[in-house]
């Protein structure tokens, strides 16, 4: 390995390796996110953003997070935007919008007593969805910071928050496995999905807003028609490991249609829209706690508990991050 600054570079046969924040020790990527139009990755440390460039390999810059760790990361729809929040566990929690291009902050968002667990910005760019320990759903305009409206429903820590990419509904789930689908505009009902037995880990949205995939640590990644609220397919065993059933920690929906998800087996998957298994990567030497996918489509990007990010190609082997 070479030291760089803060940061470690690392090259292994798993696939590209970059920590992301090391303070002290080692952190676990606690958010990850790609964005939808260019080749850039942020990454979550240790009150800060790491940007990585996916087409040049190499760092992009940095964003300062003195409100704490990152526990969500989310580009907007046109990639112009970074939502990050997160804060202090027991003690803060805030989410913030910055400028892409600038790395200039545009908005402070929420004035929470926890941390905040999940967030969203909606696809028009004028709302801010924000929940974690406190169990409910606060949803804040990004023109004034003001709640526009709240939703009391979750019975547990809100896990999982997303915006459809069309702007009508909005997806909230909690610790219990509880899925949620109100109206985004105001929040009204928009129904319920229930099935997972355990901690919804992520929700993520096709692009024509007709699927909604979520994952669970109950070892099922689930996707929904949210036009009838039933299962268009249950893998339920998606991410095998011992001891069973093996949680599945993150996925996200390619832009082409394909669902990318990482679990407690330590190994990126892929997954067709009805549920089918198309590829998986080998598996890494470090549980895999989010993943991302290129602009393009190429490429699955995970962070790891070692505080890395591993770039597969969907080959067997993947190349090296280049040392320097």
């Amino acid at each position: 390995m070479l030291r760089m600054g803060c940061c470690l570079v690392a090259a292994g046969a798993t696939g590209w390796a970059q920590t992301a924040a090391i303070p002290v020790r080692a952190q676990p990527v606690t958010a990850l996110a790609a964005s939808p139009w260019a080749p850039l990755v942020a990454v979550a440390g240790h009150e800060r953003i790491y940007l990585f460039n996916l087409e040049k390999r190499a760092p992009a810059g940095e964003l300062a997070f003195p409100e704490g760790i990152p526990y969500v990361l989310r580009f907007s729809r046109n990639g112009a935007v970074l939502l990050a929040a997160g804060g202090r566990n027991a003690e803060s929690g805030r989410a913030v919008l910055f400028d892409v291009r600038s790395g200039k902050r545009l908005m402070e968002l929420g004035q929470e007593s926890d941390v905040v667990l999940a967030a969203d910005v909606s696809a028009d760019g004028k709302l801010v969805a924000l929940g974690g320990p406190g169990k409910v759903v606060k949803v804040l305009s990004v023109a004034d910071g003001k709640r526009v409206y709240q939703i009391a429903k979750h019975t547990d820590w809100i896990t999982a928050i997303e915006f459809s990419p069309d702007g009508a509904l909005l997806a909230t789930a909690d610790r219990s496995g509880g899925i949620f689908l109100w109206d985004s505009a105001g929040g009204g009902s928009a129904g319920a999905l229930a099935e997972h037995k355990d901690s919804v880990t992520a929700l993520s949205w096709r692009g024509d807003s007709r699927l909604l995939a979520s994952s669970s640590e109950d070892g099922q990644i689930i996707i929904w028609n949210v036009g009838d609220g039933f299962p268009v397919a249950t893998v339920a065993k998606a991410h095998p490991s011992k001891p069973a059933p093996g949680g599945v920690l993150s996925l996200q929906f390619a832009n082409d249609g394909r669902l990318v998800s990482v679990g407690r087996d330590s190994t990126i998957r892929v997954w067709s829209a009805d549920g089918k298994a198309l590829a998986a990567s080998q598996a890494f030497d470090a549980l895999l706690t989010k993943v991302a996918v290129s602009a393009d489509g190429k490429l699955a990007i995970a962070g790891d508990y070692l505080g890395q990010i591993r770039i597969w190609d969907g080959r067997a082997a993947a190349a090296a991050w280049p040392e320097r």
